[in-house]
């Protein structure tokens, strides 16, 4: 017993009777047990003698064995022994594995058709479902003429026979497995039942993937690929089935388990030859699958990406919109997309397989929550609140806004050097936030440094910068907060006061995700609450049964301030976008009727900053004194320009949309055409 739970089959051939021997060889024997384990899901065996041997020779046991697929199969039977010498052997038969299988049986486990759960947004509409199809595959190992039988199903599918090989070809492809090639939605007809009667050519009634809004929604479904030779084998509970959708990236990698839940089954007993059944072992019902209902707009999603993509070229951004009361994600949009019902059968064609593969444009990595960035001057609020917080600065605060500061040999410049206009003199901590000058910052950062080098980074890590939001299901990154220890340790090299300079404007060595800041306005938006943000609300079995909540509101952390530096904060960039003087974004939002508040940023990036800086704009709403804000937003462009004239425009026609068609509080904007600018930020 203690070989058969160790899995030593060649150990257990050596305890056989010589007649048993005859009958099996020892590879014959190892192979037995090996593919029933496999197929039966068996993970671990155990079993008990039941009582004294019997006048024949046997002696009853109970054998447990415990499946990854199955509730535990017990099977009580006679182990037959005979002496042999001095030693007693097993007279062996297959029925000694499972008594069912008597002389001739084999095992098939026969899984349930696996199903997935639907992905909803907060009104029920539909962003992913399985959909009833024909599938047409190939088994590899079966064609018998490869080149006729591959030219004929091109003619039929419409696909070229390149295509076809490399999906034959794939990575992880087993040479015995039905390999999907083109799906056609509903039942077969005859005339293609008989066009594809052809060895090693099989329809099947399978279930496809369908994502009904295509590229809008890709990164915040993700997408399904077929399970390859490698996820079978990987798999830790011996669950997946060779022809299960797998979740590749988004929700329906990360709440893979919600939306696929355990197939049921059955486990035969079958005709080694034929394979026709015989007998049932045991069956399960499984695990019946989730829908998800996501917190997601699924109309603010789309007119975000309308937004995005109306700007020239192929451009390369993420924007995110939450709501600041609850951490709910109202949208999550990357660019450039794709359609992720190619990605489910590889059907990209030429172009769009170029695009797909190219390292610049990365269509399919979601920009949002799972690539880093340089924030440019979105940051300036937290070296704001660090020198409220651990310098004693107030709103009213003077400091001087030079052309440009100078450290040792090294200078900064403020933005008006480059654009050739003259410094913008003496101005306040609250002036020097709306106007975003570098130079105040920059000062700012150097005497935090001076006072203690963890101010300014302990303060970014406050606002949630540096590590992961938390949120449920959804891939993410951590980013970098950079202080004395981590340069040590990644860098080799020491803390510089040019380090704390450059964080003060979120250059340097500070990388983020767009959630990330996303999240940060919104703890200033609510007043300072720092919270998780969710993005699925609940989950339910189909017809509505076994409904489970699984997002709610969850505080992090409350921000390290007080509510006079919250509303200070507050009070800054509400003046951002509107102040007499038309600084800032006031250029964008000064006719905007609707309260918004925000920061521009323009980030510099690349080794030597040849590259064109990333645009940001962060943003949140109603703002006017008695408001309670209701959404909260962060949009990026990669390589674009500054952010006043790009990101910020984008989040007003963004917000234009959103306070005609579903904003709860605020004053309605009049129409107005669209703004612009090209200097500042």
């Amino acid at each position: 017993m203690q070989l058969w739970q160790d899995g030593n089959y060649a150990g257990m051939y050596t305890l056989l009777t010589p007649g048993a021997k005859r009958i099996i060889s020892q590879q014959d024997f190892v192979t037995r047990y090996s593919d029933i384990v496999r197929e039966a899901g068996i993970k671990s065996v155990s079993g008990e003698i039941d009582g004294e041997p019997g006048n024949d020779g046997t002696v009853p046991v109970t054998i447990t064995m415990e499946s990854n697929l199955l509730e535990p199969l017990v099977q009580e039977m006679s182990l037959p022994l005979e002496q042999n010498d001095d030693d007693w052997l097993v007279d062996w038969s297959p029925s000694l594995i499972f008594r069912q299988l008597g002389d001739t049986g084999c095992i098939d486990y026969r899984a349930d058709l696996p199903t997935r759960g639907r992905i909803l947004d907060r009104s029920g509409n539909v962003l992913a479902e399985d959909a009833d199809v024909s599938r047409i595959g190939i088994v590899p190992g079966n064609l018998e003429n490869v080149a006729e039988t591959l030219k004929e199903v091109s003619e039929v599918v419409g696909l070229p026979v390149a295509d076809i090989e490399a999906k034959l070809e794939r990575e992880g492809v087993d040479p015995n497995w039905f390999v999907p090639i083109k799906d056609i939605p509903g039942e077969p007809s005859a005339d293609l039942l008989n066009k594809l009667t052809l060895p090693g050519v099989q329809i099947r009634r399978a279930t496809a993937r369908n994502y009904p809004y295509g590229a809008v929604a890709a990164h915040v479904t993700g997408w399904v690929t077929p399970a390859t030779a490698e996820d079978v084998e990987s798999d830790p509970s011996g669950r997946i089935q060779p022809d299960e959708l797998i979740g590749r990236a988004g929700l329906e990698y990360g709440a893979n388990d919600l939306l696929a839940g355990q197939p049921g089954g059955r486990l035969l007993v079958v005709d080694c030859g034929t394979r026709a059944e015989r007998e049932t072992i045991a069956e399960s019902d499984g695990i019946a699958p989730q829908d998800i209902y996501l917190t997601i707009d699924i109309n603010l999603q789309k007119e975000v990406d309308k937004a995005m993509a109306a700007l020239q070229g192929e451009e390369r951004g993420a924007a995110v919109f939450l709501n600041p009361q609850t951490g709910e994600v109202l949208a999550l949009v990357s660019h450039p997309s794709f359609n992720p019902n190619d990605a489910l059968t590889n059907s990209f064609d030429e172009k769009e397989l170029a695009r797909i593969e190219d390292p610049e444009l990365r269509p399919m990595t979601d920009r949002a929550t799972y690539d880093l960035y340089p924030t440019g001057s979105i940051f300036k609020v937290i070296t704001t609140a660090a020198a409220m917080k651990d310098l004693g600065y107030t709103g009213d605060t003077p400091i001087d806004c030079p052309a440009s500061f100078t450290i040792g040999d090294t200078t900064w410049n403020d933005w008006v050097v480059e654009n050739g206009l003259s410094a913008q003199g003496q101005l306040t901590l609250h002036t020097g936030l709306v106007q975003s000058c570098n130079t105040v910052f920059y000062q700012i950062g150097a005497a935090l440094d001076d006072e203690d080098p963890s101010y300014l980074p302990d303060m970014a890590k406050a606002f949630g910068l540096g590590a992961k939001t938390g949120i449920a299901y959804f891939p993410e990154l951590a980013g970098t907060v950079p202080d004395p220890q981590w340069k040590l340790e990644t860098q080799n090299d020491g803390w510089a006061t040019g380090d704390a300079v450059n964080l003060s404007i979120g250059q340097g060595f500070l990388q983020s995700t767009p959630l990330q800041m996303a999240n940060v306005y919104a703890a200033i938006a609510n007043g300072g609450t720092l919270l998780q943000p969710y993005i699925v609300d609940h989950s339910q079995t189909a017809g509505g049964q076994d409904v489970t909540q699984l997002g709610k509101r969850t505080v992090i952390r409350e921000l390290p301030l007080t509510d006079t530096q919250i509303a200070e904060l507050q009070s800054a960039l509400r003046d951002q976008t509107s102040n007499d003087r038309g600084v800032g974004s006031a250029k964008v939002f000064g006719d905007f009727a609707w309260p918004i508040s925000g920061k521009t940023g323009t980030a510099q990036n690349g080794t030597d900053w040849s590259e064109k800086p990333h645009s940001w704009f962060a943003a949140y709403g109603p703002s006017d004194s008695g408001d309670t804000p209701e959404i909260a937003s962060v949009v990026m462009f990669e390589n674009m320009g500054e952010g006043v004239s790009y990101a910020a425009p984008v989040t007003r026609n963004i917000y234009q949309w959103y306070v005609a068609n579903e904003a709860s509080s605020g004053t309605k904007p009049e129409e107005a055409g669209d703004s612009g600018a090209d200097d500042g930020e």
